[in-house]
């Protein structure tokens, strides 16, 4: 029996059914999320994976659940209008991307949306087709490598220098791929102008700096290479600012024609600026430190003739044969030899303390004694010039000091205070505490003639006697240099006040006795006590 012949409308009943078919398959298959839904927001069909993006088993549900697409799956509504604006204007949406929420987890994801309008026999919309693509963690990556840029670009920003990326060829053409905006303050130029010319920041090498001008092809030889270059040169910039600046690159790639290389150019000006003081710093240190070797052998040299010629001045001074022309004689000899060892004993003292090699023991000085007996070395000479004296006023504090430096700085003192009086001036000493009991302070007035500020400001430089030389009135030009570095070494300070045609007041601040021992003498004591 031979079986019919189907019909043609059976023929295309069947095809039909089998093309639904495989587009059910098809659109429930689909590893992404694939949807129709009606163009007021209503859900009309989702496949399963969609269904399981959004926290639901089945379709059903899901469909049941969804009321309004735009406010209960977009994070913001207003992309659902913005969604339907786009489809209406083209027909189709392509990698539409939104924050939206898993409809019943209401966590947020973001999704890619491909959608396009099916259209009724009317030319209407009928419906919304498309996929929705879970793309949360490419955007999380996305954001990721935004926020490491901007931090890239803040530090970019912060650096004290620029930042480059050079692609340089063997034949020495250089081309930037990037350069950041601190080229800027280093260069004066913008960093698109570095970008357009390869060859422009190298026209800023100081044309005057011979190094930099051999410099240059040596590196571009060296950045031509996978090792590290490190150099320091000058640039010279359009108002012709000088600056030093430090250069340091790394290949990150490298072939046998070109390379790439990272690198920094910092401004170190300042630093080449600090570094050439320590160095000019150093070198009078050490010139210092020769002057004053050189000053302490030659003094330690002078005593032993000096002690020689001053033992047989005064037995020549001594023998009662001596007429008075030659008893003169020996003792012009014998004061101008005492003289000398004066100066050459201040000279060691300085050297002495200059060099770090001075001794103190310091202690709690009764200073009421030690300036009386400071006056009675001047209290002759005092007199001769009718010089009167007006000594501190009870009850006179006690000072941290030691006893034999301190009557030298008050004989020194009082011995300016009376040379440089004026006749029948006086010379007063005023003792108090200060700094609520901490120390104490002892001012030395006098009635002289007064100093300018600008010999003010040279009074404790080492033999300048301040054109006193030239008035008759002895003197090495020393003793208040070696005053006031005795008076340091002592923890304490000297300063001076004068108003010429008035007189002067010297002005000596050290510890009170009861103080504890500052640095200077803490460790002066403490290598006096080791040497012992």
């Amino acid at each position: 029996m031979t079986a019919p012949t189907p019909s043609g409308s059976d023929v295309a009943a069947t095809a039909a059914a089998a093309g639904q078919a495989d587009f059910s398959t098809l659109f429930e298959l689909l590893p992404i999320g694939a949807y129709r839904s009606s163009p007021e927001g209503r859900m009309l069909r989702a496949n399963r994976a969609l269904v399981a993006s959004n926290g639901y088993a089945d379709e059903a549900g899901l469909l049941a659940s969804v009321g309004d697409i735009a406010r209960e799956w977009y994070v913001l509504p207003a992309r659902r209008a913005e969604f339907r604006a786009a489809l209406l204007r083209d027909g189709s949406v392509r990698g539409f991307v939104s924050e939206v929420y898993r409809h019943r987890t209401r966590e947020r994801i973001w999704v890619s949306e491909n959608a396009f309008i099916v259209r009724d026999a009317a030319g209407g919309v009928a419906w919304y087709e498309g996929t929705v693509e879970d793309i949360t963690e490419r955007i999380d990556t996305q954001h990721t490598l935004e926020h490491r840029a901007a931090q890239v670009r803040l530090l970019m920003q912060q650096l004290p220098g620029m930042a480059y990326q050079v692609h340089i060829h063997r034949d020495g053409t250089t081309k930037f791929l990037f350069v950041s905006h601190g080229v800027r303050a280093l260069y004066g130029v913008a960093p698109d102008a570095v970008l357009a010319d390869g060859t422009l920041l190298r026209s800023f090498r100081a044309p005057e700096d011979p190094a930099a001008l051999a410099v240059d092809p040596e590196l571009l030889r060296r950045a031509a290479t996978p090792a590290p270059v490190s150099t320091d040169f000058r640039i010279r910039l359009h108002d012709g600012t000088l600056k030093w600046v430090h250069l340091h690159s790394v290949a990150i790639w490298h072939d046998d024609d070109s390379a790439v290389r990272n690198g920094v150019v910092l401004d170190i000006t300042a630093e080449r600026a600090a570094a050439a003081l320590r160095a000019e710093r150093d070198r009078a240190g050490a010139a210092d430190r020769a002057k004053s070797a050189l000053l302490s052998r030659i003094s330690h040299e002078l005593r032993t003739p000096l002690n020689a010629v001053l033992g047989f001045a005064q037995l020549l001074e001594i023998q009662p044969e001596l007429g008075e022309r030659s008893r003169a004689w020996a003792g012009t000899i014998s004061a101008s030899g005492r003289h000398l060892l004066a100066l050459v004993n201040d000279v060691l003292d300085l050297s002495a303390l200059e060099g770090g090699e001075f001794r103190l023991q310091t202690q709690a000085v009764a200073l009421a004694p030690l300036v009386d007996q400071a006056w009675s070395m001047v209290a002759i000479e005092a007199d001769t010039l009718g010089i009167g004296w007006i000594p501190p006023a009870p009850p006179v504090p006690a000072v941290r000091a030691d006893p034999q430096r301190l009557r030298q700085v008050l004989s020194n003192l009082l011995s300016n205070a009376v040379k440089y009086n004026r006749p029948q001036g006086h010379v007063q000493v005023r003792v108090a505490p200060v700094e609520g009991g901490r120390a104490v302070v002892i001012e030395v007035v006098d009635t002289g003639g007064g100093l300018s500020d600008a010999q003010r400001q040279r009074l404790f430089q080492p033999f300048d006697r301040l054109g006193a030389e030239y008035s008759g009135i002895g003197g090495t030009g020393l003793g208040l240099a070696l005053t006031r570095q005795l008076v340091q070494a002592m923890d304490g300070r000297l300063d001076v006040d004068s108003t010429p045609g008035v007189g002067s007041c010297l002005r000596v601040t050290l510890p009170a006795a009861g103080a504890a021992a500052g640095p200077a003498a803490g460790a002066a004591a403490e290598a006096e006590r080791s040497a012992r």
